[in-house]
C-alpha cells in the first residue's frame, strides 16, 4: 500500500503541467492532487485525530456533567442553608418572644415586691406615727397638769395671801367636818 502511495505521489507533479495552460488534463490533476492529498491526510490522521477529537468530546461531557454535579450539589447546598436560616429565624424569634416574656415577669415581681415593701414601710411609719402621736398626746398632758398644779398653786397663794378668804375656807372645812361627823 505505501508503495502505490509513494508511485502515485511522485507521478502525479508530472501530469500536473508547467502552469502555463490550464487545461482539462491539467486541472483533473490538481483536483486529483488535492483530493489524493486530503485522503492521505484522512488515511494517515484519522484514527489520532478521532481519537483527538473523542478525547476533547468526552472531556467537555465530563466537564459539563461535572458542572451539572455540582450545580445540582450548590442547590442543595443552598436550599439547605435557606432552610436553617429560616430555623435560625425561627429560633431567634422565639428566644426573643422568651426574653421578653421573661423580662416582663421580672418587672412584674419587681413592681409587686416594690409595692410590697411601700406597703409595709407605710403601715410601719403609720404605727411610728401613731406611737409618737401617743407619746406626744401623754407628755402634753403631763404638761398641761403640771402647769395646771403651777397656776393653781399661784392662784391659791394668790388668793390665801387675803385674810378674808382664809377665814371663809376654814369656816367651809370646819362646816364639812361637822356633817361627816353627824352623818
Amino acid at each position: 500500500m505505501r508503495h502505490i502511495l509513494y508511485l502515485l505521489l511522485s507521478t502525479a507533479p508530472l501530469y500536473a503541467g508547467t502552469g502555463e495552460s490550464h487545461g482539462p488534463l491539467e486541472l483533473f490533476w490538481k483536483g486529483f492532487n488535492i483530493l489524493l492529498f486530503l485522503g492521505i491526510v484522512y488515511w494517515i490522521g484519522k484514527k489520532p485525530i478521532g481519537e483527538a477529537f473523542n478525547n476533547f468530546f468526552k472531556s467537555l461531557t465530563e466537564k459539563i456533567e461535572n458542572s451539572e454535579k455540582e450545580l445540582e450539589k450548590a442547590k442543595t447546598e443552598l436550599q439547605k442553608a435557606k432552610e436553617e436560616l429560616e430555623k435560625a429565624k425561627v429560633r431567634a424569634d422565639e428566644s426573643v418572644a422568651l426574653a421578653q416574656e421573661s423580662a416582663k415577669a421580672e418587672i412584674e415581681k419587681a413592681k409587686q415586691h416594690a409595692e410590697e415593701i411601700a406597703l409595709r414601710i407605710k403601715e410601719k411609719a403609720k404605727e411610728t406615727l401613731e406611737i409618737e402621736l401617743k407619746k406626744a398626746k401623754q407628755e402634753l398632758a403631763l404638761y398641761g397638769m403640771l402647769k395646771a398644779e403651777e397656776v393653781a398653786r399661784e392662784m391659791l397663794k394668790d388668793t390665801f395671801k387675803n385674810a378674808e378668804m382664809q377665814r371663809r375656807y376654814i369656816e367651809k372645812q370646819l362646816k364639812t367636818l361637822e356633817e361627816k361627823k353627824n352623818a
